[in-house]
């Protein structure tokens, strides 16, 4: 049984396969589950007697109903694994209260924000970015907000918010989306940019116009583009608090 102090049950109602070990996740728990941008749930299983929890950041925005999740199966991922079986209309929990300090800072006020994520690394920033749309119908953003996006993989359909994160770069004069694959040659047609985020890094920062003492670097995902990407970032005279990360496992 789950200790009702700290989990509540929450019912998967939706999900999307992105690729064989990605797919797009929502559950609504039985009880509110406040966040803010940047944060993380921890689900919850019970696997042979034992409690076994993971957490994962959250992709929706802070007012949505549901909680939804972009989620890679990992080899030998203990609570992966099942989390991956798991169909609509199943039951697994959540604890009652989401976490994490990614994002704290965000939005900068008067600075352009240079997010940098790989794979699944994405959720935070479409969370940020879904709640930021929200906003700006409100006519309530902060005076010069802008967002760069790039979001790396090794192939397009590694990239599970490419659809909607385009249409909304053509939508919203404050983002720009850019999203690279490092293996184009199994994508003939792919014509965006090509290679790893931290060859394209660079070029997207400086058209921010993210340089020391203005702009925000947010970096999300694999620990080698997070360590590259902020080793490149200091080359450039970004140090300190300029360049915030969240590391998805540990180096």
């Amino acid at each position: 049984m789950y200790d009702p102090d700290k989990y509540a049950l929450a019912t998967v109602v939706e999900r999307r396969d992105v690729a064989s070990d990605l797919w797009v996740m929502r559950i609504a728990p039985e009880c509110p589950l406040p966040f803010r941008p940047g944060q993380y749930a921890t689900l919850c299983l019970i696997l042979d007697g034992r409690t076994v929890e993971r957490p994962y950041s959250i992709a929706s925005a802070p007012d949505e109903d549901t909680v939804e999740l972009f989620i890679e199966r990992v080899p030998n991922g203990e609570l992966s694994a099942p989390l991956c079986k798991l169909p609509v209309g199943a039951e697994v929990a959540v604890r009652r209260r989401c976490k994490g300090l990614f994002l704290k800072e965000f939005p900068l006020q008067l600075e352009p924000h240079l997010f940098v994520a790989t794979v699944t690394g994405v959720a935070p920033f479409v969370s940020a970015i879904r709640g930021q749309q929200r906003l700006a119908a409100k006519d309530v953003l902060p005076e010069g907000f802008a967002v760069t996006l790039i979001q790396g993989a090794s192939t397009s359909a590694e990239l599970g918010y490419v659809a909607e994160l385009t249409r909304l770069a053509n939508e919203l004069p404050w983002l720009t989306y850019i999203p690279t694959i490092s293996r184009p040659w199994e994508e003939p047609g792919w014509e965006g940019e090509t290679g790893r985020v931290e060859d394209v890094l660079r070029k997207y920062a400086d058209a921010a116009g993210v340089r020391p003492g203005h702009g925000g670097v947010f970096l999300c995902g694999n620990p080698q583009m997070v360590r590259n990407a902020r080793a490149i970032m200091r080359r450039s005279g970004l140090a300190g608090k300029t360049v915030r990360e969240e590391q998805y496992w540990p180096e």
